[in-house]
């Protein structure tokens, strides 16, 4: 474990120095949030819909800004520069599982992204838009257990995504519709509370609003505790097929390396 560890640090040290490019990030996070910001007070005014409030969709607007920030999306990019590059052979060999090595690099770039874009960018749009505190300190509890299923799910899918480049050779086009299904799905633009009602059954099964909806939405305590109940087993039920399934693909995958290679 202190192998993984010290590969999390290393990836922390090594975006240090791209310090000039928090600056832009920064600066895109406070358009977006201002973009976004706008769009809600047109959309809501003084009003409510489904008892949403133009403040709570402040909030809901900012949290989902700055939790793209640090979900692990950039697992099937790295895969596939290394596939590109020949250089997956040399990562194989190594006396270490690459999965984990993978998850370890992922999680010491999110942490970065925690310590000097999300947070810094939660001050600034506090400051500027306004900010609700957490429903109570149980949801923020909940808020932050969420938080670990987003990070889980979305290394899974970004995993996922990465193997099957294993066959196509390239990750765009996969990653190009995930990122379609996760913006449409996922409720980080336009919450589960505005969708039509036909969507609805699809949209909660599918592991896409746990990058999103529901921690916003257990932050701001809009959903029930049978809602919170139902929602976390389906999570859990969706990390454990989806590890699965990675593990299953991952061992196909590395056959199908050998007799390329071989």
């Amino acid at each position: 474990m202190k192998t993984y560890i010290m590969f999390g640090m290393k990836t922390f040290s090594n975006q240090l120095s791209y310090r000039s490019e928090v600056w832009l990030r920064l600066f895109g996070n406070f358009v977006a949030i201002l973009i976004l910001t706008e769009i809600w007070k047109a959309v809501l005014g003084n009003g409510e819909i489904n008892g949403i409030g133009v403040e709570q969709m402040i909030t809901y607007s900012i949290i989902n800004t700055l939790l793209s920030a640090v979900l692990l999306n950039g697992i099937s990019e790295k895969v596939d520069n290394s596939l590109k590059s020949g250089s997956i052979a040399t990562e194989l060999i190594k006396p270490i599982s690459y999965p984990l090595y993978l998850l370890s690099e992922g999680l010491g770039n999110s942490f970065y992204q925690l310590i000097f874009t999300s947070i810094p960018s939660l001050f600034i749009a506090w400051f500027f838009f306004g900010f609700l505190p957490p429903a109570s300190a149980i949801h923020f509890l909940g808020f932050l257990f969420a938080l670990g299923l987003a990070l889980t799910i979305s290394f899974l899918l970004g995993y996922l995504i990465s193997l099957l480049a294993f066959w196509l050779m390239n990750h765009f086009a996969l990653n190009w519709m995930m990122g379609g299904l996760i913006t449409i799905f996922s409720g980080s633009f336009l919450p589960l509370w505005f969708f039509p009602e036909s969507w609805l059954p699809i949209t909660k099964i599918l592991p896409f609003l746990y990058l999103g909806y529901f921690p916003a939405a257990i932050y701001l305590g809009t959903l029930t505790g049978q809602e919170m109940g139902s929602f976390l087993i389906t999570g859990l039920a969706w990390i454990a097929g989806l590890t699965l399934l990675v593990c299953w693909l991952w061992n196909k995958a590395i056959k199908r390396l050998v007799v390329q290679g071989g």
